[in-house]
């Protein structure tokens, strides 16, 4: 089959690096490529002399032409992505200073961001994201230089974890992992109540937090893995910075670590029982994933970011505020399982989140609040114009000039002068009225009637 190539937007704005800083924006979800090495096993089973199907044509410092290959049937495509890292075993590292470590400073200034990766099962994403002790993966490198940051700012940092099985999210720092609920806040952005936040001042706090965590975290043996994740894992590290205006307030950003479950073929798996209804519920949300992708791509007026869990989690990181990074981890060993991996990385890298730091959210949901409080008041009928609401709060009709008052009073007493007259006069006729006059002499055609004067 003739190679071709996806077609990718012409705009600057998709090839440029990531960037420490975090400007008030439109940011393209980044998009790179991690392939892992051959196992032993794989090794061994291709007779000592295992051929990927994964191959960069065209690496510059703006975008790479990823190639995939079927050595079986010389089937081939290529893609556009942004960055391509081989299978070297330090390129965990690698991916952390070139790609993770220059949105950090930007978290410290109250932005938010995510790195996920994605790939089928047994593709190398959580070695990618945990790594191990002697080859720490993004996560603890994540953690390790916003402390160093926080030490030089004077900022704080907070860890949650938290796993999303079977549709359902746990909080695993507690003890015995609970249920949390996925809620919207009043700006329409993701909140999960009752998820737990342990402050970290130290690495050695951080590992013991998020050791135990881990444990907590769903895996099991199937088919193609030993030990498969059965969940989406979620690392939420957040940083307060004091604000530089001295008014004793902070701006807070979040940095999103997620681990993403594989994709499963229940046929090369051999799931049965509760591994088939756990492969069951991640490939459903994965493809859910895909159909938010899709939306996105296509300009279509509703994105279904509630058909499951993950979709709602990744809400503010696909087309929403965060600036998002996405690593697509590759088995070299498997063309079809590439194809779809790479042909979803793609796609999301045409998705643009709208991104600005937190002092200007801050000021944009005080007035978008003042207007939902105008309009509220407008439609119970509490006002009667937008005059009325400002001179209630502005300064600028707070006073009110002397003659103005002198005014008021004058019209006023002379009201109530004329009011007293006329109460007085209706009394005293009201007495002189003859006793026997019926009552329903009162109403005439549904209206009062006064006797007197009649």
């Amino acid at each position: 089959m003739a190679s071709y190539q996806m077609n990718t937007p012409k705009s600057g704005n998709l090839s440029t690096p990531a960037r420490p800083t975090c400007p008030n924006s439109i940011s393209k979800v980044r998009v790179i490529i991690r392939v892992r090495p051959f196992l032993p096993s794989e090794i061994f089973s291709r007779n000592g002399n295992p051929l990927s199907c994964v191959s960069v044509l065209d690496d510059s410092s703006q975008e790479v032409t990823v190639h995939l290959k079927d050595q079986d049937t010389s089937r081939n495509e290529c893609y556009k992505l942004d960055n391509f890292f081989g299978q070297e075993d330090y390129n965990v590292n690698q991916i952390f200073q070139r790609e993770v470590s220059p949105l950090i400073p930007g978290v410290c200034h109250g932005c938010n961001a995510t790195v996920f990766a994605y790939g089928a099962t047994g593709s190398g994403k959580t070695y990618t994201m945990q790594g191990s002790e002697e080859l720490p993966g993004v996560m603890p490198l994540a953690m390790s230089s916003i402390l160093s940051m926080c030490r030089s700012t004077g900022s704080t940092a907070e860890i949650s974890y938290y796993e999303v099985y079977m549709d359902r999210c746990y909080d695993l720092l507690e003890l015995k992992p609970k249920e949390i609920a996925v809620m919207d806040d009043k700006d329409g952005q993701i909140h999960l109540k009752g998820l737990a936040r342990v402050p970290v001042n130290s690495m050695a706090e951080f590992s013991e937090a998020f050791s135990c965590a881990v444990q907590r975290r769903k895996v099991a043996h199937t088919g193609l893995n030993d030990v498969s994740s059965r969940s989406h894992g979620v690392l939420v590290i957040s940083v307060s910075t004091p604000s530089k205006n001295g008014s004793g307030d902070f701006i807070t950003g979040k940095l999103n670590l997620i681990d993403l479950a594989g994709n499963e073929d229940n046929r090369r798996t051999c799931n049965e029982g509760i591994r088939l209804q756990e492969s069951a519920k991640i490939n459903q949300s994965l493809f859910a994933l895909s159909n938010v992708v899709y939306a996105l791509n296509n300009n279509q007026p509703r994105v279904p970011y509630r058909e499951s869990k993950l979709t709602r989690i990744l809400q503010d990181s696909l087309g929403g505020t965060n600036r998002a990074l996405m690593v697509a981890c590759l088995n070299p060993g498997e063309y079809q399982e590439s194809v779809h991996t790479v042909s979803l990385a793609a796609r999301s890298r045409h998705v643009a989140n709208f991104v600005y730091s937190a002092q200007r959210r801050d000021t944009t949901d005080k007035i978008d609040m003042e207007a939902k409080l105008q309009a509220w008041l407008e439609s119970k009928g509490k006002t009667k114009s937008n005059k009325k609401v400002g001179a209630l709060g502005s300064p600028f009709f707070s006073r009110t000039p002397s003659s103005v008052k002198s005014t008021k009073k004058v019209d006023t007493w002379q009201r109530s002068a004329k009011a007293k007259a006329v109460s007085k006069q209706w009394i005293s006729d009201l007495a002189e009225r003859p006793q026997n006059v019926p009552d329903s002499n009162l109403v005439q055609n549904g209206g009062l009637v006064d006797p007197v004067m009649k």
